[in-house]
């Protein structure tokens, strides 16, 4: 279904991102056996954000990323340095106690 974007030409498919947390820590790793099963927790913890942050307010954070020796399949190979994005990102958790 649909025709295939090229990796060049994403940028102008893309409206927003948001945030996606797999919850792959420790903690959660051991629900992987018992009781739900392998590779289950994964789809039991996931999250995405509740808001989307437009592909237009990114482009002042977009910079190189590190640097890989590794050979990209040539349709995963991007024109463009710039293709990551330098976001400080910081998180308060909270919980009201008692409730």
């Amino acid at each position: 279904m649909g025709d295939p974007i090229p990796v060049n030409e994403a940028d102008e498919s893309l409206f927003g991102l948001v945030l996606l947390n797999d919850w792959s820590a420790r903690d959660i790793q051991a629900w992987e056996y018992v009781p739900l099963g392998p590779f289950n927790a994964k789809n039991f913890c996931s999250t995405v954000s509740p808001w989307i942050v437009l592909m237009d307010a990114l482009e002042s954070f977009g910079v190189s990323g590190i640097q890989n020796d590794s050979h990209l399949l040539s349709y995963l190979q991007e024109n463009r340095n710039d293709n990551v994005f330098e976001i400080s990102l910081e998180v308060d958790i909270t919980r009201e106690y008692g409730k």
